[in-house]
């Protein structure tokens, strides 16, 4: 009976909220060019927040408690809004997150730097109320979940790509815990609620919510996995930021037909 509420539940909200916010996404300062150069919504993700809080809000009315909703609830808020403020004014002349630091270091922060620096002081918030573990695993859970935050964003280049990614770790994680956390399962409906209108391009996801399902992935994380497995996971994100910042992730993607075709699944209705 648990697991269908936590599945009919936030499925029912982020439709109705979706539909609710249809017209934010209209207003003049949400729209920016997609890669076809088409003026569309900028900040599709600001549908997950709301979503997620709904939805614990109405699971709770039910009588069930969703572990450390409250810690996520604030991670998810604070790092949304950084992302939209991201999305709104950012400067796009300034890329990667090198790019970003680099600015910061010469005094001349961006909305890129701060998102950066607010992502990692919420990760090690986030990261000592859920574990409250000693110094060196505290540095490896922060970096974990700040790192995983800033790669989705590096994923939201083409309709759907971001979730997509984020639903297949969602699954293996899920599957690793054995249905835990809870709260990966009620994100993860909302994002197939949500999908479709990014697959057809009708908006982009942003920061807004990929900085959401990135810092979720993160959590997930520190949450299933022991000192080792964790200190493995670190440095594979390390490594892949390492090589994003030299090589093209959509040109690695698009020359290799396997992950082409995942790429392009779904996107059939993609509006030119």
């Amino acid at each position: 009976m648990k697991w269908l509420i936590y599945l009919l539940v936030p499925f029912v909200v982020t439709v109705i909220v979706k539909k609710f916010l249809t017209e934010i996404f209209k207003h003049p300062y949400c729209l920016r060019e997609n890669y076809r150069k088409k003026i569309i919504p900028v900040c599709g993700g600001i549908v997950f927040v709301p979503s997620f809080l709904t939805s614990i809000f109405l699971i709770n009315f039910l009588g069930y408690t969703v572990e450390y909703q409250e810690i996520i609830l604030v991670a998810f808020s604070l790092i949304s809004f950084l992302g939209f403020i991201d999305d709104i004014i950012g400067d796009t002349k300034v890329k990667g997150l090198k790019g970003h630091l680099s600015s910061l270091l010469k005094m001349k922060p961006t909305t890129g730097s701060l998102k950066a620096l607010g992502g990692l002081l919420i990760a090690a918030f986030v990261s000592c109320e859920i574990a409250g573990i000693g110094l060196i695993e505290l540095v490896i859970d922060s970096l974990i979940i700040a790192l995983f935050t800033n790669l989705l964003n590096l994923f939201d280049l083409r309709p759907g790509r971001c979730a997509k990614v984020f639903l297949l770790l969602s699954v293996l994680f899920l599957l690793v815990g054995r249905g835990k956390p809870e709260f990966l399962f009620i994100l993860f409906v909302i994002v197939l609620v949500y999908m479709p209108e990014d697959l057809k391009a009708r908006v982009m996801m942003g920061d807004t919510g990929s900085n959401v399902l990135g810092m979720a992935l993160g959590i997930s994380s520190i949450l299933l996995f022991d000192f080792y497995g964790k200190l493995a996971i670190l440095l594979l994100l390390i490594m892949f930021h390492l090589f994003t910042e030299r090589y093209s992730l959509t040109a690695l993607i698009e020359k290799n037909k396997f992950l082409n075709y995942l790429d392009m699944l779904g996107r059939r209705g993609e509006e030119e």
